[in-house]
């Protein structure tokens, strides 16, 4: 039995007694034949296959390409730098292995699932609990969704990765009082994980303040045990952050041998930041949705800035009218009015410095705009062109009314997500002829969902039962999408009681502080992607909104921590006062 005077929240002994090892066994193996089971039934997806995604699905396989070649990211273009090479890391990694990346994706969503699961054993002892908080993790709906995350995303390693930082600093908490030998491997986890959530996605800065608040609570609850332990645990906080910035050293330093680069990826690196920040701030031409430079900036632009010059038969030329056709459907324009929609402005840009002959490498790509930003900002202080206040970076300039657009468009993103709406578990068709598609089987070495051009041979018996796994998916999925609705609410009017309570007594638990860093991520990226989509491009889709599911999750298992043990606990000797 546990010591009862071990300063971590428990919770009620009915729920919460530690498990004998033989009855911890049981409940592991339950554990273990669960997710046999829904790997069984996730082998029958086969991946949705989008040949023509040249930004997206069909740019990761190149670069995992490259890299299985032994040859980093490949011959440098425009597209080499543009997005974190961590997923494609991976899809290299689940080749050389031999593992089908269907398989490979799900078994890191189970390992990261059990990772939180296990980080936290030391404060929840019941084996019952803990593989009840391991199941909700794992069979998260929008886990096995298809027509979005069955596709060749990054969105498959990021969701998990945002898990595992959770996971290692739940940890770190659980494991304040414990000496540095203990808490150094949750360290490394939750360092690495931050590190290549990084490497992941461009956006992922909305996952900091949830990190900080965390790591910031762990480290007062062990200051508050002992000095020694907060020491130890900012040494363990060191060590994770050393960990962090060692993919990123390491990424940066394969690009700078391999491009001339020191830098993880050109979207974050400030020359193009500072480059498109001061073609925003010109104030020339209508005001138009969803286009944040107009033809008329761009035109007057070209008279101040020879190095934008350059790129002016190009962007004005093919490029630019095709991509304001791929933005048309937000602009409301023809393609021939040469507006380029927000969204679609920075490949449209990238696309025509290739084009123009100053895209060999990245050096002489970033070398290029920052000469442009600097000659445009120049001309806008000196005022020979109308400008805002200078920027950098890619949020577009606010226009009145948005305020009001974004709380709405954030109300109907959060009914979308909290409803787990637009759940799927059949795979659509391929898209694609068999030589498109062909990179797909090569290197996911896995089943290619049947495309019109490229129909799947015949194989009936392989077929009625995938369909069966389908279905059962499908059940699953429709089955458990009102019962996390209703815990979510529940959830929510639990946590208003017990912040009530806490504020009277002016007491806190770990467990309120990890249900509000889970909602707090939750809405800190809805908020980000709702600005977004007023003011740049459309982006309602479960990929989305992929790594919000499992935080919603913990919210739910955090707050009943937190309730269960204020309510039918012993008296916490933790709380912050």
């Amino acid at each position: 039995m546990p010591d009862p005077d071990f300063p971590i929240e428990r919770l009620s002994t009915y729920f919460m007694n530690a498990a004998s090892p033989r009855s911890f066994r049981v409940w592991c193996w339950i554990g273990v034949l669960l997710t046999a089971y829904k790997l069984w039934l996730t082998r029958g997806q086969p991946v949705y296959a989008i040949a023509l995604a040249a930004h997206d699905d069909r740019l990761f396989l190149l670069m995992a390409e490259s890299i299985v070649r032994g040859d980093w990211l490949g011959a440098y273009s425009q597209m080499t730098l543009a997005k974190g090479p961590f997923y494609p890391l991976t899809i290299a990694f689940f080749y050389w292995i031999g593992l089908p990346l269907g398989l490979g994706v799900q078994l890191v969503y189970a390992g990261a699932c059990a990772l939180f699961t296990f980080a936290c054993r030391p404060a929840i002892r019941s084996g019952l609990a803990l593989l009840a908080i391991y199941s909700l993790l794992l069979w998260n709906p929008m886990s096995y969704e298809a027509p979005t995350m069955g596709r060749i995303i990054r969105q498959q390693v990021y969701t998990p990765l945002g898990i595992a930082i959770f996971a290692g600093l739940v940890a770190l908490y659980c494991r304040r009082q414990e000496g540095l030998r203990c808490q150094l491997p949750w360290a490394i986890v939750l360092g690495l994980s931050c590190g290549c959530f990084w490497l992941t996605r461009e956006e992922s800065v909305w996952m900091v303040p949830s990190v900080l608040l965390l790591a910031g609570a762990a480290a007062w609850w062990a200051f508050r045990s002992t000095r020694r332990d907060g020491r130890t645990l900012l040494g363990s906080l060191g060590l994770a952050a050393l960990c962090t910035a060692l993919p990123l050293l390491l990424v940066s330093w394969q690009n700078y041998r391999h491009y001339g680069w020191f830098g993880t990826v050109e979207f974050r690196a400030t020359d193009f930041q500072d480059a498109y920040g001061a073609m925003v701030r010109v104030k020339i031409g209508p005001e138009i949705d969803y286009v944040p430079v107009t033809r008329q900036a761009r035109e007057a632009m070209y008279t101040v800035s020879p190095t934008f010059a350059k790129i002016q038969p190009y962007l004005e030329g093919d490029y630019g009218r095709g991509w304001a056709g791929a933005s048309a459907a937000m602009t409301k324009l023809p393609a021939e009015e040469r507006q380029i929609g927000g969204g679609w402005l920075t490949w449209a840009l990238r696309d025509s410095v290739a084009a123009a002959g100053f895209c060999h490498n990245a050096r002489e790509a970033l070398s290029f705009y920052r000469h442009m930003g600097r000659e445009i900002n120049l001309a806008c202080d000196q005022g020979r062109l109308p400008a805002y206040p200078r920027r950098s970076g890619f949020l577009p300039r606010w226009k009145e009314g948005q305020a009001t657009a974004i709380a709405h468009t954030l109300l109907q993103f959060a009914d979308f997500v909290v409803g787990f709406k637009a759940f799927s578990a059949y795979t659509p068709i391929s898209i694609g002829d068999h030589d498109e598609l062909l990179l797909f089987h090569d290197l996911t070495r896995d089943n290619i969902s049947s495309s019109v051009l490229s129909p799947a041979m015949p194989l009936r018996n392989q077929e009625e039962l995938n369909q069966q796994k389908f279905a059962r998916l499908q059940s699953i999925g429709d089955h458990l999408r009102p019962v996390l609705l209703v815990l979510f609410f529940v959830a929510q009017l639990i946590v208003l009681v017990r912040l009530v309570q806490s504020v009277r007594a002016r007491q806190f638990t770990f467990a309120m502080i990890l249900a509000a860093a889970a909602w707090g991520g939750a809405f800190a990226d809805l908020l980000l992607n709702a600005t977004v989509q007023v003011t740049s491009f459309e982006l309602t889709a479960v990929s989305t909104f992929s790594p919000i599911y499992p935080l919603l999750l913990i919210f739910i298992i955090a707050t009943a921590w937190d309730a269960c043990d204020a309510w039918l606990g012993a008296p916490r000797p933790d709380a912050v006062t």
